[in-house]
């Protein structure tokens, strides 16, 4: 059987359903969520080009762009000036143009909400209806969304734990187009009784609609989407559609499908590796290096973790492309150009940094990031040597990179501040955003920081 303690907090990374479709697109003339504001305003408002638009961040490898956070740290914990209530779920927020996106489950309905991030003010609420549950070692971190919203072009992309897959108008939450996943690309079959079931320890069945069901990942949909150019990635699966596919952002109309293996936990990246852009990828048997315009495998290298279960986002750099999953070192791959594709091999491994749900950061030649034991640690990109590890800061956290400093939130709602300079482990600050459960990854921006917990959405500012 698989490990109980790794698969519930596998479904925690970071990312609608397989549905009884009559509850689909509807929007609600009163939204229910309910946020609070805890001061008048903050203190530096939100300039326009200041963004989170997606998982990791604006290139998605977890680096923020300038930010005017504070030089030295406060002393004291940090209020935040407002908060919002949500349903269960682990998606991570997302900001753009003045607005705050993520995505919960409340009872049968699965949302998508927009905050005003001034304010707190709930702007709108999309939801549907939704009918899953996973393995019965995943309900402690409940049967709610767990990929990240994207925010594009005045656009949302939202991806449910079942497969709703749906484009929606950031000002006012409109449905633009949404896919079904499971019943447009996967297996049709009988379903007794009408209702989702767990098929063993192979997947999940839901609802598609006239007493049929198709199978989805055995704890959901869970990767976050991302963008190139024109085109929506993201992990599909099933029968009629490809482990990887990319969609016409402005339509949904499919553009290109890729392999024919299981999907993976995990969400893909587009880089630059090897002097060429790349969808670089962890599938369930591979990592994956794809031709972001036709959908081309250019490379793969087999990392088969057992049960599928790579989670962590792979980050990339130059002719690196860093991965690692349970049991399993930091790996580095070399990618090298060989005519119309790519050749893949390790360039090193590492034990000081295998972690089973957190991801990395590359920065100025090095990779950081904080193992399973709690400790950061900084590795050298070019050799895969050690040069420091120090620390012992829980289990799982995926750091964010701003303006040369790691900050790190763990799932004990601790926030650490940690330089991010191979001079050595130097503790900058640390303050305490949450007293529940925070299995998510911030979002920065400016002076601000978004974090999602147990209990809902925070807002902090440490405007200087």
């Amino acid at each position: 059987m698989t490990n109980p303690r790794r698969i519930a907090c596998w479904i925690c990374c970071g990312l609608l359903c397989g549905v009884v479709l009559a509850g689909c697109g509807q929007s609600r003339a009163e939204p229910q969520a309910r946020s609070e504001p805890l001061a008048a305003r903050p203190k530096t408002p939100l300039k326009s080009a200041e963004s989170w638009p997606r998982w990791r961040g604006p290139g998605g490898q977890g680096i923020a762009g300038p930010t005017r956070l504070p030089e030295a740290w406060p002393d004291e914990d940090v209020a935040p000036f407002w908060r919002a209530e949500l349903g269960t779920g682990w998606s991570s927020p997302v900001v753009a143009q003045g607005k705050v996106v993520i995505t919960d489950r409340q009872e049968k309905q699965e949302r998508t909400l927009a905050f005003e991030a001034d304010t707190g003010k709930l702007l709108w609420e999309r939801s549907h209806s939704v009918d899953f549950n996973p393995h019965e070692v995943g309900l402690r971190h409940g049967n709610g969304p767990k990929s990240t919203p994207l925010i594009d072009h005045g656009r949302v992309y939202s991806l449910g734990i079942a497969g709703w897959l749906e484009c929606l108008d950031l000002k006012s939450g409109e449905v633009l187009w949404q896919i079904n996943l499971p019943e447009r690309f996967g297996t049709h079959q009988r379903l007794p009784g009408g209702r989702a079931y767990v098929n063993g320890v192979e997947n999940v069945i839901v609802p598609i609609g006239a007493g049929e069901g198709a199978p989805v990942p055995l704890f959901g949909y869970t990767g976050s989407p991302t963008l190139f150019e024109d085109l929506l990635v993201l992990s599909v699966g099933g029968e009629r559609g490809g482990t990887i596919m990319a969609f016409r952002a402005a339509t949904g109309e499919v553009a290109w499908q890729a392999l024919d293996e299981n999907v993976s936990y995990s969400s893909p990246i587009v880089a630059s590796v090897a002097g060429r852009p790349q969808v670089v990828v962890m599938t369930g048997p591979h990592v994956v290096g794809i031709d972001p315009h036709d959908g081309r495998v250019l490379w793969r290298h087999p990392f088969q973790i057992q049960y599928d279960e790579s989670i962590g986002t792979p980050v990339a750099a130059g002719n690196f492309v860093i991965v690692t999953a349970t049991g399993r070192p930091l790996t580095a791959l070399r990618i090298t150009a060989a005519g119309d594709a790519c050749n893949a091999t390790v360039a090193w491994e590492n034990d000081d940094l295998t972690s089973y749900l957190s991801s990395m950061v590359i920065y100025d030649g090095h990779v950081y990031g904080m193992n399973d034991g709690g400790e950061f640690a900084c590795i050298s990109l070019t050799e895969g040597k050690t040069v420091w590890i120090d620390g012992n800061h829980g289990y799982y956290c995926t750091p964010v990179l701003a303006d040369s400093r790691l900050l790190g939130l763990n799932e004990r709602g601790d926030l650490l501040v940690v330089a991010a300079s191979p001079a050595g482990y130097r503790e900058l600050g640390q303050s305490r955003l949450a007293d529940d459960a925070t299995w998510t990854s911030p979002a920065v921006t400016g002076s601000r920081i978004y974090i999602r917990s147990k209990q809902g959405l925070r807002a902090f500012d440490l405007g200087r």
